[in-house]
């Protein structure tokens, strides 16, 4: 990994996205109604413009090179267009939650443009809904209930499977698995229960294991198998408990939003603004790059993994060139072993099967390289 440019928007920044071809970066602010496009342009950084939405912008995720989908706090879905800076699109209904008055809206969003699908969790009803993305047509009897707060959703290499990631609280949090086939839903009885709250989580490139991060802090996380959800191993650092609070975002949210998996290696914007690869069956870290000033919070590549966006809550952006991390980009066809799953989505916890750490102390996160 090499940096090869750096902005500073001198904002509080909660998240960071570049499109499939690395010509576009989107990011998010805490708390915030605006967002701002960067353009990317031989390797440079170039500030397109901000914009402004009446309601806070809660996640977002690019459907197509040019438009983008907002999940926001208090209205529907918006996909916005990002040429003619204009609301092409709405969906979604607005309802607000019993438990949790403030929620009300959708907050996260992900599209599968292969498979024609926009699905959108909803804050208000707690549930998660499935759209087709070119009609906006909400999928028959296919609402599944999510709990609490659904803070990413995120896509198997085969992408016949997603995974639903909900933050419960500063200690806790639970992922719930989904299989999507044929215009029908299917939910998994079991589900993984984290004992930190879970910040992010990611598919491995095979499919076949499932990484969830996080930490209020420390930073910690834990490995499953796929599809049988079995515990593999959970690893922690306590350095992370000397960082200065607030150590979560206005929401309360872990801040740690996305990671990358290469082979066995996990590439993560770490809080004291490095980004760490750590060895993810050792739990050593065995490269760091220097990145940032402040806490990393965000980290995501092109579609080729040629570029990679960092971002932390600091304000900086940074451009990286990468030429020796190898990604898998090609969608996996691995045949799994039929998992156990209901047509029954509003299935709650309780009556699931759940897949916890059984160690009271998790492993240590080591150095493996000299500073």
């Amino acid at each position: 990994m090499q940096i090869v440019n750096t902005i500073d928007l001198k904002r509080k920044i909660s998240k960071s996205l570049i499109n499939a071809s690395g010509s576009t970066a989107l990011v998010l602010f805490d708390n915030s109604r605006e967002f701002a496009i960067i353009n990317i342009v031989d390797d440079q950084l170039i500030l397109s413009y901000y914009q402004q939405f009446d309601f806070v912008i809660l996640d977002a995720c690019f459907s197509t090179e040019d438009y983008v989908w907002f999940a926001l706090n208090g209205t529907r879905n918006i996909e916005w267009n990002i040429n003619t800076k204009t609301v092409s699109r709405t969906c979604g209904d607005v309802a607000q939650n019993n438990l949790a008055p403030h929620l009300r809206g959708y907050s996260c969003i992900k599209a599968i443009a292969s498979k024609n699908l926009l699905i959108a969790a909803n804050a208000g009803s707690s549930q998660i809904e499935f759209y087709h993305l070119n009609s906006l047509v909400r999928l028959d009897n296919t609402d599944a209930l999510c709990e609490v707060y659904t803070k990413n959703i995120v896509v198997h290499p085969s992408e016949q499977i997603i995974a639903a990631q909900i933050t419960e609280s500063e200690d806790t949090g639970s992922i719930r698995f989904f299989e999507i086939k044929d215009n029908s839903v299917k939910l998994y009885r079991k589900y993984i229960a984290t004992l930190f709250a879970p910040s992010a989580c990611s598919f491995s490139e095979s499919g076949e294991e499932f990484v969830t991060t996080g930490g209020f802090p420390p930073f910690s996380y834990q490995v499953n198998k796929f599809p049988s959800l079995d515990f593999i191993s959970e690893f922690t650092d306590d350095e992370g408990l000397n960082i200065p609070e607030p150590w979560g975002n206005t929401r309360g949210i872990t801040y740690n939003n996305d990671f990358l998996i290469s082979s066995s290696t996990l590439i993560v914007p770490y809080y004291n603004g490095y980004i760490n690869c750590i060895d993810q069956r050792t739990g050593k870290i065995i490269e760091s790059i220097k990145c940032c000033g402040s806490l990393c919070n965000s980290l995501t590549r092109s579609q080729d993994a040629n570029l990679l966006l960092c971002s932390a809550i600091g304000g900086e952006i940074v451009l990286l060139r990468n030429s020796n991390l190898k990604f898998n980009i090609v969608s996996s066809e691995t045949a799994f072993e039929e998992a156990d799953t209901t047509t029954n989505l509003q299935l709650p916890l309780v009556e699931m099967e759940d897949r916890t750490s059984p160690l009271n102390d998790p492993l240590p996160i080591t150095e493996g390289i000299a500073r």
